[in-house]
């Protein structure tokens, strides 16, 4: 017994579809944050300016001629540990070394993006003014 041509189909276009698909799921936050550190470990600037807000991909070519891209291999390699998922929010841990790296993500259109802009701007306290040195 032979099954009809669109069973053959639908089995042909979900085999496609399984074998396309990477290992990361950039419409999930750990994916995309694993996305973004193998964009920015192979030098891919741009690919990973796609996958940050636009404050973080204003800072992206700075981080790129400061940081040795060893890091960036590191932590892409380390691979994501852990992810705390809010509405529209994210936080994913990766192994780095022997400690962890923490990249928050936002939804920016409905899509999760790299936001290490507001994580640079929490840790930017202005001086108090008359505060001597």
């Amino acid at each position: 017994m032979t099954a009809p041509p669109n069973i053959f189909a639908l089995m042909l276009l979900t085999a496609a579809l399984v074998t396309s698909c990477g290992t990361s799921d950039v419409g999930t936050p750990t994916g995309v944050a694993e996305a973004f550190y193998e964009e920015m470990a192979a030098g891919n600037i741009e690919a990973a300016k796609r996958l940050s807000t636009p404050e973080t991909a204003e800072m992206l070519d700075y981080i790129a001629a400061t940081h040795c891209t060893e890091m960036f291999h590191m932590i892409a390699e380390g691979g994501a540990s852990k992810a705390r998922i809010d509405e529209d929010s994210a936080r994913v841990r990766f192994l780095e070394g022997g400690g962890f790296a923490t990249v928050p993500l936002v939804k920016v259109d409905g899509e999760w993006k790299v936001d290490f802009a507001t994580m640079v701007k929490a840790h930017m306290k202005p001086e108090p003014v008359g505060v001597q040195l």
